[in-house]
């Protein structure tokens, strides 16, 4: 997405506040899909509530690590004349992580610039290129001529093998939201 179709804040806020009320209407009526709709309803709050917080990147942090069950996180923008990554948060990440994100761009700028969300799973051939990096999922926040970024998710949790229906969802709403709140601040 270039920068001149960023939504304006004012614009994003309002889209989040009508998916909140969504969420809670359909969390309250939806016995079978309670969960989803809890989910979704807690991210879009906490990410609504940094935004006004100017905290959207431990937001994004503590939304990985309570919803998604993933406590190694890192955002990162990567600098497009300069191929350089910067690290707009992160929670858990080794010095070897950064360093192995820093020593891929070519590979993080192409998955994000394919603009769906990378998943890697178990057991299944990765076509993303992502696995031997040890990331679980890659998600991209935006595109443009100066910058790209993205909310990459290391290794989960030990009881977690992987990401459910679920987890999509909250990633899906992540790709959609987070990029414009992060660039707001």
């Amino acid at each position: 997405m270039s920068s001149a179709a960023q939504p304006a804040p004012s614009l994003v806020r309002a889209a989040m506040e009508a998916k909140s009320v969504e969420f809670r209407r359909n969390a309250s009526t939806s016995v079978s899909d309670m969960s989803v709709w809890t989910k979704l309803y807690a991210a879009n709050q906490v990410l609504l509530s940094a935004v006004s917080d100017a905290r959207v990147s431990s937001a994004l942090i503590e939304i990985c690590s309570n919803l998604l069950g993933c406590e190694e996180v890192a955002i990162v923008e990567i600098d497009r004349a300069t191929q350089a990554v910067h690290f707009l948060g992160e929670e858990g990440l080794s010095s070897e992580k950064r360093k192995a994100l820093s020593q891929n761009v070519s590979l993080l700028l192409s998955r994000i610039g394919a603009a769906n969300i990378a998943i890697t799973a178990e057991g299944k051939k990765d076509s993303s290129g992502l696995a031997p990096l040890d990331i679980s999922a890659l998600v991209p926040l935006w595109v443009d001529v100066r910058s790209s970024a993205a909310l990459v998710l290391f290794q989960l949790l030990p009881q977690r093998t992987g990401f459910d229906a679920e987890d999509l969802e909250v990633l899906q709403l992540l790709s959609v939201y987070a990029g414009p709140c992060l660039r707001s601040r």
